[in-house]
């Protein structure tokens, strides 16, 4: 399904009722290089987690991916203060 939405004075988006029905109220938005993406959130963030990035996750603990996710955060902090240094 393709739907077309804008942004209303207040930068509000409507996501269609059709949309809402299938996968939720509640999105967490991802904004890529060329795109913002929205995620739908479940009951269980971890499993909505696993759910959007498939096994990249098997195995590990709550704690490790993390952890994991602090340490990348670190290197792009690390690598944009570099880069804006570089200019």
């Amino acid at each position: 399904m393709s739907k077309t939405a804008e942004a209303d004075d207040r930068g509000r988006i409507v996501i269609p009722h059709e949309v809402r029905e299938k996968h939720g109220d509640r999105y967490r938005i991802v904004e890529l290089d060329d795109r913002v993406e929205l995620i739908p959130l479940k009951e269980d963030p971890i499993k909505g987690l696993r759910d959007a990035v498939g096994d990249a996750f098997d195995e590990k603990s709550i704690a490790e991916i993390k952890q994991e996710a602090r340490d990348a955060a670190r290197e792009d902090a690390i690598e944009e203060v570099t880069k804006s240094k570089q200019r």
